[in-house]
């Protein structure tokens, strides 16, 4: 398979709120039809959000310029650590590739695109929550386990 990158600008909102969507059917099993109304919203806040810079994402598109994946980086403030001087950190977001393009290097592709951003940017770190199937992927470019708990204050 063949493909490009591009960096998704605020016009690419709906495609990544719909990839969003799908991450979330497939690695958190959301019903569609409790996550359809969240489509739009994260249509909008994205839209806000790629024009300021703190989500920065990228679009992977085929050789007919269909879109076969997209990953982003929500980019937010962090206390600078011993020896770096940044105060902004990252987390990537939604990665998603469509099924007939994974194991072809889209989401590898990706991946890359948001580590060169991160280190170009001088990120404090970029942090991930992997599914099962990915947690291999970014284990090979880098990633370890890292010990953090979570407070969720809705279901």
């Amino acid at each position: 398979m063949s493909y490009a990158i591009r960096r998704a600008t605020p016009d690419d909102a709906p495609l990544l709120a719909e990839h969003r969507a799908r991450v979330w059917r497939e690695v958190g099993d959301w019903d569609a039809d409790v996550l359809a109304p969240q489509i739009p919203l994260w249509a909008a806040w994205m839209r806000t959000a790629l024009t300021d810079a703190t989500y920065v994402a990228w679009i992977a598109e085929d050789d007919a310029r269909e879109p076969v994946g997209s990953g982003a980086v929500l980019v937010h403030l962090a206390i600078p650590r011993p020896g770096l001087t940044s105060d902004r950190a990252g987390r990537v977001q939604s990665l998603y590739v469509v099924p007939p393009a994974r194991r072809t290097g889209v989401a590898r592709t990706l991946m890359s695109e948001a580590i060169a951003f991160a280190r170009a940017t001088n990120l404090v770190f970029l942090a991930l929550h992997p599914s099962d199937e990915a947690r291999p992927l970014y284990a090979s470019m880098g990633f370890k386990d890292a010990d953090e708990m979570l407070l969720r204050f809705t279901e």
